[in-house]
């Protein structure tokens, strides 16, 4: 189970409602308006708590998404690449 402070911090993140993936031309758009809005909500929350610990930016369309995350421990900063596709086939998540 979460704690109370996990709650909260997701309650402000923004819901995504939207349906829709990279093959469907007319509402992906909206989609990825959503996901880049629950991004930014989360990054404001982190940097406010100070607890800023990545940075994602996607293409164009939304499918291929790169950045960084990193963690420090003891005064050592370990960062880390990463990126990911999101395959045209993806048909968004099941509601």
């Amino acid at each position: 189970m979460a704690d109370e402070a996990t709650r909260k911090a997701v309650s402000q993140i923004p819901l995504l409602r939207t349906h829709a993936g990279p093959r469907d031309r007319a509402l992906w758009p909206q989609r990825l308006k959503e996901e880049y809005q629950a991004l930014i909500r989360s990054v404001e929350q982190n940097k406010a708590a100070d607890n800023d610990w990545f940075r994602l930016e996607s293409n164009a369309d939304g499918t291929r998404w790169t950045g960084t995350c990193w963690y420090i421990h003891e005064l050592l900063r370990y960062e880390f690449r990463l990126e990911f596709d999101i395959p045209v086939t993806w048909e968004g998540p099941k509601m």
